[in-house]
């Protein structure tokens, strides 16, 4: 490709409008995924769920990332980004219709289906539309795109609950007078929910099956090349240990908003008004850090930009694990502040130097590494429940302390090396 079709092909109108369309979906998603989220609880009580049943909605729905990446990828290598992600808004909105017959039959088999089917569609967004935004442009501001693009994801993830407390009532328990009756609304509130998303999301397939996406520079590979030659992704250092850097930090970052409410009430003695709250604004302090940390991602170097964000984390959860009461609280909302770039810079990081399917495979296996937000959550539980949760937190300051050495040295092991 020349220097003047690159040129063209992420600068003017149609990267604009590529960039903004994009942007919009991250928001559009970032909503309904936590819409999603927001409706587990009531549907483990109004179903009358075991704890076991109710786990199974978590393994659906992160066993979906780690089913779909691989698939994801390949879609994106055959039709291109723009493919992945109509496929991506088609999953999305086939889970949400899903929900209809779930809600008619009170049927928790298809809730499941649904969860997975959701997060299947999630899954495709995701591996396509991150390494679409970081590579429509030059590399050295890929974080500072793919920061900003996310940071209107967070918005979505503030507003969806939001919206969720204004349309559900005040949750009643299985054998508490009026169940049947909050059962029955619940389950039309969630079918209609659901049926909106669906719209919204059909909406923003018909834009995306219309319109034009620019090609990002160097993104068709000719078969055979020299460069797919030499192994791709997974032979580059820097992207496996972006990968582990990923699941670590993806797996804290769940603890820390499943656990948060738990951990402030119990261990520090807050009450459960107050802990509820803070979760907002541990939310809120987690989209101003990305929001805010994006005109210095466009000057500074990403990885030690990352390092010292990741530090400031570390040390704030080492507080949380001495259990200083108020203190630790603090620093455990204030930790949020510094993971808010985690994610996406280290993802654009793990991708550099990377074009066409070499980026696409590997923004697959980046994508199966948020499976971390399962299994690190389990290990941190059973420590808590073994020894303490305070104790258990602990767990968080190595995985953090490994991100903050990726972002200073690990991302720069093999990088530029043919």
């Amino acid at each position: 490709m020349s220097d003047s079709a690159k040129k063209a092909s992420t600068k003017g109108a149609a990267a604009t409008i590529a960039i903004v369309l994009v942007t919009s979906l991250f928001f559009v998603w970032g909503l309904a995924m936590n819409l999603v989220s927001s409706l587990n609880a009531p549907i483990a009580n109004y179903l009358e769920l075991t704890t076991t049943q109710t786990s199974l909605m978590q393994v659906a729905y992160y066993g979906a990332y780690f089913v779909m990446a691989i698939p994801a990828g390949a879609i994106a290598k055959k039709f291109g980004y723009k493919g992945g992600v109509i496929a991506g808004l088609a999953l999305f909105v086939i889970g949400s219709l899903i929900t209809v017959p779930a809600t008619n039959a009170a049927s928790f088999a298809l809730f499941l289906v649904s969860t997975f089917v959701v997060a299947a569609g999630a899954t495709t967004l995701e591996a396509n539309c991150n390494p679409y935004i970081t590579k429509l442009g030059d590399e050295k501001h890929e974080s500072m795109r793919l920061n900003l693009a996310q940071s209107f994801n967070g918005v979505g993830s503030i507003v969806g609950p939001l919206i969720m407390a204004q349309i559900l009532s005040t949750t009643v328990a299985a054998g508490q007078p009026g169940f049947a009756e909050a059962k029955t609304a619940f389950l039309g509130s969630t079918r209609g929910i659901y049926i909106v998303i669906a719209i919204v999301l059909a909406i923003m397939l018909a834009v995306f099956v219309f319109v034009k996406l620019p090609t990002p520079p160097n993104d068709v590979e000719e078969a055979g090349s020299e460069k797919s030659a030499k192994g791709g992704a997974l032979k580059k250092s820097y992207f496996k240990l972006g990968v582990v850097a990923e699941f670590f930090y993806v797996g804290i970052q769940t603890v820390g908003f499943s656990l948060f409410a738990t951990y402030a009430t119990k261990v520090a003695g807050l009450e459960m008004s107050l802990a509820t709250g803070l979760v907002s604004a541990l939310s809120l302090l987690f989209t101003i850090g990305r929001f805010g940390s994006t005109p210095l991602l466009a000057k500074k170097d990403p990885g030690k930009l990352l390092g010292i964000y990741m530090t400031g984390a570390a040390i704030c959860f080492f507080l949380v694990f001495l259990n200083l009461g108020v203190v630790s609280v603090a620093a455990f909302v204030v930790a949020y502040l510094f993971m808010s770039i985690g994610y996406p810079t280290i993802f654009s990081l793990s991708l550099r130097g990377m074009s066409g399917d070499e980026t696409k495979t590997g923004s697959s296996i980046i994508t199966m590494s948020i499976v971390g937000g399962a299994i690190i959550p389990v290990v941190v539980s059973a420590i808590g429940d073994a020894c303490g949760l305070s104790v258990a937190m602990l767990v968080a300051v190595p995985c953090l302390a490994f991100c903050a050495w990726y972002g200073f040295a690990g991302s720069k092991i093999g990088f530029g090396e043919e």
